[in-house]
């Protein structure tokens, strides 16, 4: 028999607790089933995004989830011979024995709030995270959360800040008026109208239709072709394009923030202080190996760089540019970055904060000038 003082199990007891806290991969035994929800989810050798692609799969593909760490799944290749990593926003888990407390999702309350490499007001202060900030948590502390940022950055947040969300990929509204269906289907009652840019969380998919949940907690069908889905672990890798597919996810985080002249964030931007701000925060590496070791501060200065690009020709992080003086097609004014599907996100003079727009609004459509891509 062996015996265990009592201070030897407490200090068993607690190793046992801090394990069960601090960790976020676990081993079920059992597969689950999942369902791919992206527009081709891509598997790949590590959890990392610029790790080695090995498979692609389309969405509603089925696919086994052997085991979860942080914000990947760890899933079987297409042909059964082989596994991968494929990031959790790019599928949703379907087995019924699955729970979801397993891994918690939060929403920073607190604008400016100070991320800090321990779990105590003395430690070191990592970065700032602005309010609806998204973060995975993955232990607790007392009164604090640890948490994975957007960008992969780990560290803890006091728990009065956090607001506890769906554990499930989110996704965001790219077109205006668009209805809310109480089930999958054209001709199906309308539950709600959603806004363009609005943020919902996905949690099922059948037939070219997400079932969705409503930042107002409404549940309804959504066709997914008007739902970009925020995969945040895509490849930033400093020698690609698509170094920038990631940016939607990012730049969004600050709608709503209000336009100040001069702005340079996370607060208040301009219109050139805020594109500067998400290149140099969230882009630096691609930047400086593509030779940029000053962004100009202005939308003049940040027109005279990169390459022009035709307006039929954009991707997703081109920089595109605005006569807004009043005499149509003289003078550079005004700067956004595009995100896909027609729209620029940019902060709006006309209505002091940071919006989504349309290039085929008339107003843009008018003034556009140029595109750059870095």
């Amino acid at each position: 028999m062996i015996i265990i003082s009592m201070k030897r199990r407490r200090f068993v007891m607690c190793m046992a607790l801090a394990s069960s806290i601090f960790t976020t991969t676990f081993a079920s035994g059992l597969d689950y089933s999942g369902t791919i929800i992206s527009t081709q989810a891509i598997i790949r050798e590590d959890k990392f995004g610029n790790s080695k692609e090995l498979d692609k799969l389309n969405i509603g593909s089925k696919v086994m989830i052997k085991e979860i760490l942080d914000e990947w799944y760890l899933v079987e290749l297409s042909n059964g011979k082989g596994e991968g990593w494929i990031s959790s926003q790019e599928a949703i888990i379907t087995d019924a024995n699955y729970r979801e407390n397993k891994i918690k999702k939060g929403e920073i309350t607190g604008d400016g709030l100070r991320v800090r490499v321990g779990p105590s007001l003395n430690d070191n202060v990592i970065t700032n995270v602005s309010s609806g900030h998204i973060v995975t948590i993955i232990g607790e502390s007392a009164e604090w959360y640890e948490v994975i940022l957007s960008n992969n950055v780990k560290g803890w947040v006091h728990s009065d800040y956090v607001k506890i969300t769906h554990n499930l990929p989110t996704g965001r509204l790219v077109n205006d008026a668009i209805a809310l269906k109480e089930y999958a289907g054209e001709n199906e009652k309308n539950v709600d109208t959603l806004k363009i840019s609005e943020m919902v969380y996905i949690k099922g998919y059948q037939d070219k239709w997400y079932n969705v949940i409503t930042s107002s907690n409404k549940e309804g069908w959504v066709e997914s072709k008007y739902v970009s889905v925020q995969n945040t672990n895509v490849n930033r890798s400093s020698s690609g394009r698509n170094a920038f597919e990631d940016i939607e996810a990012i730049a969004t985080k600050y709608l709503g923030k209000k336009y100040v002249s001069g702005g340079n964030g996370p607060n208040g931007f301009d219109c050139s202080g805020f594109t500067s701000y998400i290149l140099k925060t969230y882009y630096s590496d691609y930047l400086n190996a593509k030779g940029i070791k000053q962004l100009p501060r202005t939308a003049t200065g940040q027109a005279g760089i990169g390459t022009t690009v035709n307006r039929g020709e954009l991707e997703i992080g081109d920089l595109v540019f605005f006569d807004t003086s009043g005499k149509i097609g003289n003078d550079i004014g005004h700067v956004g970055i595009y995100i896909g599907n027609g729209r620029i996100i940019h902060a709006s003079t006309s209505r002091r904060q940071i919006v989504i727009d349309s290039l085929s609004d008339r107003y843009y459509s008018t003034r556009y000038m140029k595109a750059i891509r870095l």
